[in-house]
């Protein structure tokens, strides 16, 4: 399962970056956050290339907009404005796949994006609770970093760093077992690969980080033994078009962020 997400930045010339990463890259499974392009005619276009995609049924969330290859079989379980949860059947089984594209910092305060975390999570865990397993994964822009309190609380998504202490399953809390996510996207920070993060985004104040990442995947423990770990990338050129600027970050003519791709081994 091959995966691409990607905030588009309501980039009207978007798709024919999407074409060309379609076909440079295996890709089982697009995400985009943003998208205000005909969905139906990104799939079209694909077809005269080949590739056979095709939507995802979305009700309310106009947030997030997915397509993928017909080699999956897709059921929608929830949406709101801002997230979508899907039942993911493919020849390996099932799995829960949420969408997801939290308020953004510069119009929300944290308490504002935690609170749509928790929704997310408990959401996500009667879905689980109702089919009985956890192949979960989570994938998008969450408007907060790795470290930040809606990835990393508790009673938010909890998605913890190290995929040990991950598959120990739940911590406990003043008495309370809170399920866990692992988030992989903590292992891209730093400047060994080009870019520091996903978003960058400099503040006036004495309190910046300047890179960020706010587009993540974030798995359960029962999908670790399957990510390919070497296959996590923030994406930073396609075909011979390089996705940042003149001072090596996003350049915003394309998008404000740059995509991630991951893939994840089915029947492991």
């Amino acid at each position: 399962m091959k995966v691409l997400f990607w905030n588009t930045h309501k980039n009207l010339e978007i798709d024919s970056y999407l074409y060309d990463f379609v076909e440079e890259n295996t890709c089982d499974i697009i995400i985009l956050a943003e998208y205000d392009n005909s969905i139906n005619g990104l799939c079209n276009q694909l077809s005269l290339l080949h590739m056979d995609f095709y939507p995802w049924e979305v009700v309310s969330c106009d947030k997030i907009r997915i397509i993928s290859g017909k080699n999956y079989r897709v059921r929608l379980l929830r949406d709101e404005l801002r997230y979508c949860i899907y039942d993911l059947e493919s020849v390996w089984g099932h799995f829960l796949l949420a969408g997801v594209h939290l308020p953004s910092k510069i119009h929300s305060l944290p308490s504002d994006i935690e609170a749509y975390a928790r929704r997310v999570r408990d959401d996500i865990e009667r879905e689980e609770n109702k089919f009985g397993h956890r192949r979960t994964l989570v994938v998008g822009d969450f408007n907060a970093n790795p470290f930040e309190d809606a990835c990393i609380n508790a009673d938010c998504f909890h998605a913890l760093p190290n995929s040990v202490e991950a598959k120990r399953g739940s911590r406990t809390v003043s008495g309370i077992a809170y399920t866990t996510f692992y988030n992989p996207m903590w292992n891209l920070f730093g400047d060994f690969d080009k870019v520091g993060g996903s978003y960058f985004y400099s503040k006036g104040h004495m309190h910046t980080y300047q890179w960020n990442i706010y587009d993540q995947v974030i798995i359960r423990p029962e999908l670790i033994g399957g990510f390919v770990k070497d296959s996590l990338k923030i994406v930073k050129q396609i075909k011979h078009h390089s996705l940042l600027d003149n001072n090596g970050r996003p350049n915003k003519k394309i998008s404000d962020h740059l995509p991630i791709y991951f893939e994840i081994k089915e029947g492991y």
